[in-house]
């Protein structure tokens, strides 16, 4: 196979990747995709998990492990991600946004209740935003198992596909986005991934971005929209 036919075949599997995931829930098996790395910037390993039945536990796990390229952007990792779901008759896949926490395994790569020595950024971080944890008393808060999902309003939504970098992949009108949304929020619940709807105001979203010297993508809203949810729940503590 020519260099050439292999760049095109490997392009194939991560948009084949990507466009299953954009249709949302399409009934099972259903395919849960995460990634996980040495801190937020490079994916050194993704997890594959496939769910065959509704309220089933995960009935296939295989994992991927990259240490010269990012995992997300390995040509390799990806064709056998799609065939591995391919092969299991996959309906339905959710991709976790950015990267979600260390590569290592408490329990079994370190004792349990302590952090990883070997990944040392996420000491002390919540594990969707990177951010280090509020501490009380010297003590780390415990981190929240749950992801916060943005939810946009309906006369921003023009507004948003103007300021995104990856405006092109997002829904032409907010009805649409709604209807992609409500199945993705479902496909969560079916794979028992706990979530939170979180408002975002698209102008807010764009001063924080500019704050960080961040382009406004889906990572980025994703961990806005985490931040804004741990700061609600700062202030509820309160």
């Amino acid at each position: 196979m020519s260099a050439k036919r292999r760049t095109r075949r490997h392009t194939y599997a991560r948009t084949a990747l990507q466009r299953r995931a954009q249709k949302g829930f399409r009934g099972h098996p259903i395919a849960t995709v995460a990634y996980y790395g040495p801190d937020d910037k490079f994916a050194s390993k993704v997890a594959v998990g496939i769910i065959l039945q509704e309220d089933g536990d995960v009935d296939f796990l295989e994992r991927w492990f990259s240490e010269e390229i990012d995992a997300r952007l390995s040509p390799t990792i990806n064709q056998e991600i799609v065939d591995f779901i391919k092969r299991h008759g996959v309906r339905s896949v959710i991709v976790t946004d950015g990267i979600i926490g260390c590569p290592h395994e408490e329990g079994i790569d370190y004792p349990k209740g302590e952090d990883c020595p070997h990944c040392l950024y996420w000491a002390g971080r919540d594990r969707w935003t990177g951010e280090l944890i509020a501490t009380e008393n010297g003590q780390p808060q415990p981190q929240s198992p749950v992801a916060g999902v943005a939810w946009y309003r309906p006369d921003q939504w023009d507004l948003l596909r103007e300021v995104a970098e990856d405006a092109a992949g997002l829904e032409a009108t907010y009805e649409e986005w709604v209807k992609n949304a409500e199945e993705s929020l479902r496909m969560m619940q079916e794979v028992g991934l706990p979530y939170e709807e979180v408002d975002v105001d698209v102008e807010e979203l764009c001063r924080w971005c500019d704050e960080h010297d961040l382009p406004v993508k889906s990572s980025t809203r994703a961990r806005y929209a985490a931040h804004m949810m741990a700061e609600r729940s700062q202030q509820d503590d309160k």
